[in-house]
């Protein structure tokens, strides 16, 4: 899929630069779209990045961004019907999400938060999948404190969700029976205030999160290896993944403009300045 997908970049990249004339139209010398609006719909994990998209390109250009969350399963099904010009995922397209054109735009690491009184820095895979499974119940039983360990899942449809899941997939013995007792949160910003909250908590954020991340909580290490952009990037740190627009086959033209702008050293710069990892260079 990455390799699909990168080829599907250069080809978009190629595309745009020809549509938008080497950016001389964001620049203001050529952009004529007065009233243009474009939808984009999904991932809780995208939206808060999509929203500085949206402020620093509306500040040159005649287009309107309009944002909206609802997960990386709205970001399909709403790019699917048209009632989106841009889904946002953070995870890969499946097999069964077809007549969609996928963009990655920045990589993410997804961040394992506990409980600080937990007593944890560290953990595997797969002590991380025993405890989503409900064989570990206790933070004693992975070298904690003796506090009941509370799992906080996201809702069906969440690319973080999604990516943790698959992942934790691959260990022998993990199910899922137990998720319908789980507290379920619908957002990023649900989550990290839930895991704030809830004594014992485990949770869930993506990487852009970790500058709200403090007091209580603790974002701990995954096979020895914390979550930063240089552990994802290089792929030493395994809960990592691919953020992603898509649109329903080719981009219109203003479309095109937008997405070839994100890929731009303007918009890279802004997905490294929110935390995340930047697949182009920024300067």
């Amino acid at each position: 899929m990455e390799n699909k997908t990168t080829i599907l970049i250069a080809v978009l990249v190629t595309a745009a630069v020809c549509i938008a004339g080497s950016y001389a139209a964001f620049s203001g010398t050529g952009n004529d779209n007065q009233n243009v609006s474009i939808t984009v719909t999904g991932s809780t994990t995208v939206q808060p990045l999509m929203v500085e998209f949206q402020e620093e390109f509306e500040q040159h250009s005649n287009m309107i961004i309009n944002v909206t969350g609802g997960g990386s399963g709205a970001g399909v099904s709403s790019a699917q019907n048209g009632t989106a010009d841009i889904g946002m995922l953070s995870r890969d397209l499946k097999s069964s999400e077809t007549g969609l054109i996928p963009v990655v735009i920045a990589r993410d690491g997804v961040v394992i938060l506990t409980d600080k009184n937990a007593g944890i820095t560290n953990m595997t895979l797969e002590q991380l999948a025993k405890i989503y499974s409900g064989e570990y119940t206790n933070w004693s039983q992975v070298g904690g404190s003796n506090l009941p360990i509370n799992p906080i899942i996201r809702e069906e449809g969440s690319g973080t969700r999604d990516c943790i899941d698959t992942l934790m997939a691959t260990v022998s013995g993990f199910n899922t029976d137990k998720f319908n007792r789980y507290s379920t949160q619908a957002s990023t910003g649900a989550m990290l205030t839930q895991v704030k909250n809830v004594s014992g908590a485990i949770g869930y954020v993506n990487l852009g999160s970790l500058s709200e991340i403090g007091g209580s909580v603790s974002a701990v290490s995954v096979g020895g290896v914390k979550a930063t952009p240089e552990s994802v990037l290089d792929g030493t740190y395994e809960l990592s993944r691919n953020l992603i627009l898509v649109t329903k086959g080719d981009p219109d033209d203003n479309t095109a403009f937008f997405l070839n702008w994100i890929l731009s050293k303007q918009g890279q710069a802004i997905v490294e300045e929110e935390g995340f990892v930047p697949i182009g260079p920024t300067a």
